[in-house]
């Protein structure tokens, strides 16, 4: 975890995706509980932002050092270790937590089609009525810089815009370019919300 937010710190301007989060989730929380499964939860850097705005939290991951970090830091949520190639009981311990909001930040990269089907096909299939939040890199008019960054980055299934469309039908995609120093391009995958309109709100609070 320390090395990965120092390359993120050197990287990026700010963490400017995790104010817009901030924003969003307290707006969020003003007309309901939140319930938030975060699916690939690495060190759940999110929760700095957003904690206060959740009633209950599940992070799942397969990579036991960051959730060990993470229950260290956070010991009011739950962590679980979780194989997403082992659907069964994946989808079993996701039905019994229950979640109104899905959150997957930066993962969806990290797998191939069938994989990432996991989570955006069954996962979404079982909680139709959830909103649905995740964000990846991606491959779309991007200059120099931004080539050289996703050459570098351990994601090995950065996605064009065509593909995310195909790999994820049912969803909304908003692509973001000012959340990096190089202006590296981002994508937003949404379900049961209106992400543009949020994102257009938090842009006019903080001109």
């Amino acid at each position: 975890p320390f090395f990965y937010r120092s390359y993120q710190k050197i990287v990026r301007k700010k963490f400017d995706e995790y104010a817009f989060f901030k924003f969003l989730f307290k707006k969020l929380r003003e007309k309901n509980k939140i319930r938030m499964l975060d699916i690939c939860c690495a060190d759940s850097y999110v929760l700095n932002y957003v904690s206060e705005f959740l009633d209950d939290y599940l992070g799942v991951d397969n990579n036991t050092k960051y959730l060990n970090k993470s229950r260290e830091t956070w010991k009011d949520f739950n962590f679980s270790e979780t194989d997403l190639n082992n659907s069964e009981i994946t989808m079993k311990r996701f039905k019994e937590f229950n979640p109104n909001l899905i959150f997957v930040h930066g993962a969806i990269h990290h797998f191939n089609d069938t994989t990432a089907k996991i989570i955006t096909t069954d996962v979404s299939k079982f909680f139709p009525n959830s909103i649905f939040i995740s964000t990846d890199p991606i491959n779309y008019e991007n200059n120099f810089l931004n080539k050289a960054m996703i050459l570098f980055d351990r994601g090995k299934f950065i996605r064009t815009k065509a593909e995310y469309n195909k790999l994820m039908p049912d969803f909304e995609h908003l692509i973001i370019d000012d959340f990096y120093r190089m202006s590296f391009k981002y994508i937003f995958h949404f379900k049961n919300l209106n992400m543009e309109g949020f994102y257009q709100e938090w842009k006019k609070e903080i001109s």
